[in-house]
């Protein structure tokens, strides 16, 4: 059954990856989706940056965050009603805001996209919200939460690919895995496409292998969709903290890519298939050519109409039938 109505979406901006999330409830929702983007709130002179200081050091309380988290529902009308209200990372909303928006919603839905461990302030939210869900299934077991994966968004075959590895990432604890895995891969006489966003390049320390680039520019979605459809294989680094499987699985399987990850919970997915996806682990030092080599099989059509984006739209609104 389609849903007919208003839906209020709010979300951060980083890498825009809040547009696919946006673009699925209009396609596969039916409603008229309303989305309020997170913005940070700029000092309109020197004597509030003085005080927010002072309040900080003295008050234990950050002003600019308050006064953002007012900014950031203060376009939603005061007589707005929504089917439903949709919110990821409501950690950046202080609990009076998160009140007043999730009263908006005859039905209020929070997606933790990160781990509790990471983000521990999530707890103190999820009192505000209706339905609650996470892609962590340790998460979902000690916090009472719906369990869902990520989806994939975009599908593609591309029978003649250029690379044979690609990883987009930031630059973080994992650069030490990643720069190891690509230096084995460089070793097997592979074409190598992997760029490390840093928004400043002096904090790269490590030694960088010669395949990977440094950059401090984000890159656009559409291209980042397609350097993966002319890789043949893509590389997904798991944070230690984090349990759930990434987004980067599932877009690795809309384009029908292989996958090399470090996520060895990955086994326990029923999409798993040791000719389509290498467990990385620390005492790994080389890919099996053999792995490398091999073509990706397909799987099964209902395994990616479960993982679809049309499928976790109706799923987390509860449109199925």
């Amino acid at each position: 059954m389609e849903a007919k109505g208003k839906l209020l979406f709010l979300c951060v901006g980083h890498f825009g990856l809040y547009k696919i999330f946006e673009d699925g409830f209009k396609k596969f929702s039916g409603c008229e989706v309303e989305t309020i983007i997170y913005k940070d709130y700029k000092y309109k002179n020197k004597k509030e940056k003085i005080i927010n200081f002072l309040a900080k050091t003295f008050l234990n309380k950050n002003l600019k965050k308050i006064k953002g988290s007012e900014m950031n529902v203060s376009t939603i009308a005061p007589d707005a009603v929504y089917d439903y209200v949709f919110v990821i990372c409501p950690e950046f909303l202080f609990p009076k805001e998160l009140a007043y928006v999730t009263s908006k919603g005859k039905k209020s839905i929070v997606y933790y996209w990160d781990g509790f461990e990471h983000f521990p302030a999530y707890i103190a939210t999820m009192k505000h919200f209706d339905e609650k869900f996470s892609f962590d299934p340790v998460d979902v077991k000690k916090y009472n939460l719906n369990f869902i994966t990520n989806f994939y968004f975009a599908e593609g075959r591309n029978p003649n690919p250029e690379y044979d590895l690609f990883f987009l990432g930031s630059y973080d604890s994992r650069f030490t895995t990643i720069a190891k895995i690509v230096s084995a891969v460089e070793k097997q006489d592979k074409k190598i496409v992997v760029k490390i966003y840093s928004d400043r390049l002096e904090k790269v320390k490590e030694q960088v292998p010669e395949a990977i680039e440094i950059i401090d520019q984000y890159i656009p979605f559409e291209e980042t969709k397609e350097l993966m459809n002319k890789s043949k294989i893509i590389l997904d680094i798991h944070k230690d903290i984090q349990h759930g499987l990434s987004f980067r699985v599932f877009e690795a399987m809309g384009f029908g890519k292989k996958l090399i990850t470090t996520n060895a919970d990955i086994v326990n997915y029923d999409f798993y298939d040791p000719q389509n996806i290498f467990i990385w682990t620390e005492a790994t030092q080389s890919i099996p050519e053999e792995f490398l080599n091999s073509p990706y099989r397909e799987l099964p059509q209902a395994i990616y109409k479960k993982y679809s984006q049309e499928n976790w739209v109706k799923t987390v609104l509860d449109l199925k039938t």
